[in-house]
């Protein structure tokens, strides 16, 4: 018998891996990561760390984000896997269950059912703790019944794991076998190439989680619209998860390719989906309403609506 399927179920419940090797493989991204003040970096191990960073940050916001949970944009299925395979990359687990466990979180925004709110939880769970909470673990496929139509998803979504591990291999045959490190830094180019660059595109994901909702904007954070949640603007990450902190803006219009309404909301997701239209690989990419952008308020006067409804 194969150990890996390829007639996996596309309906009911997709198990997932034993949430103790879900903890220990979060956990091995930390402790790799160490081994950076041990590795002196130089200008191409730092260009290989952020060529990941951004590749597979991407993957997930571009991929996982906006198009498996939202659909706001159209590709073909050939870029679809690309996208699914790039996002599984990052570490983030699959397309599906990124896309259940996401759009659950909207639909359910700061009530107990919202997988991942720190409003209740505390910033820890919606950090770090909600991913070994065993609750989270497995997929349900009647979820996302748009993708599991699609056999080549529902399998990345179940393997999600050999991704990485693919990855991580290439970058050590970069840095091993070619001369573009110098010849024999396998180690190294893994150290910041893989753990690095994986564990700052980690970052981007689980800081917004935890420091994108609070009931009164900060130092860092401000409110455009009154949503009925405390979804917040956080400019400071917003380079960290390519556009993905402007969570105040998505909370409002969440099926849009953009996440960065204003001009100066830098969405480098958005930019990279601009140009992906340009070359004919995306297309029909969501906009936001006019009257959408004209609804804003002035940055810290957005309060809180009492209104749960259509924010799409």
């Amino acid at each position: 018998m194969s150990i890996f399927r390829f007639d996996l179920p596309t309906t009911g419940i997709q198990p997932s891996e034993k949430l103790l090797v879900i903890k220990l493989r979060v956990l091995l991204v930390y402790a790799g990561s160490v081994a950076a003040f041990f590795v002196p970096p130089t200008p191409a191990l730092l260009a290989l760390m952020l060529m990941g960073f951004y590749l597979r940050t991407f993957g997930w916001e571009g991929g996982h984000h906006r198009y498996f949970a939202h659909r706001s944009f159209k590709t073909s299925r050939a870029f679809q896997f690309v996208l699914a395979c790039l996002g599984a990359s990052s570490g983030q687990r699959g397309p599906l269950w990124w896309a259940c466990f996401h759009r659950a979180h909207h639909r359910h925004a700061d009530t107990p059912q919202d997988p991942h709110t720190p409003v209740g939880n505390g910033r820890m769970y919606a950090y770090l703790g909600w991913l070994f909470d065993k609750n989270n673990c497995d997929t349900n496929l009647d979820d996302a019944k748009d993708l599991t139509r699609y056999p080549e998803l529902v399998w990345v979504n179940k393997y999600h794991y050999l991704l990485p591990y693919l990855y991580l291999a290439g970058v050590y045959a970069l840095g091993q076998w070619t001369p573009l490190f110098g010849g024999d830094a396998g180690i190294a180019a893994v150290v910041w190439g893989f753990f690095v660059s994986t564990l700052l595109s980690l970052q981007g994901s689980l800081l917004v989680n935890a420091f994108a909702h609070s009931p009164r904007p900060g130092w860092f954070t401000y409110r455009s619209y009154r949503t009925p949640d405390t979804s917040l603007n956080h400019w400071l990450l917003c380079l960290l998860s390519l556009g993905a902190s402007w969570h105040n803006n998505h909370h409002r219009y969440m099926n849009s390719a953009r996440a960065g309404f204003r001009w100066w909301e830098l969405d480098i997701t958005y930019l990279t989906l601009r140009a992906l239209a340009a070359v004919g690989l995306v297309w029909d990419l969501r906009e936001v309403p006019e009257h959408v952008l004209l609804e804003a308020s002035r940055p810290d006067e957005g309060g809180l609506s009492t209104d749960r409804g259509d924010r799409q």
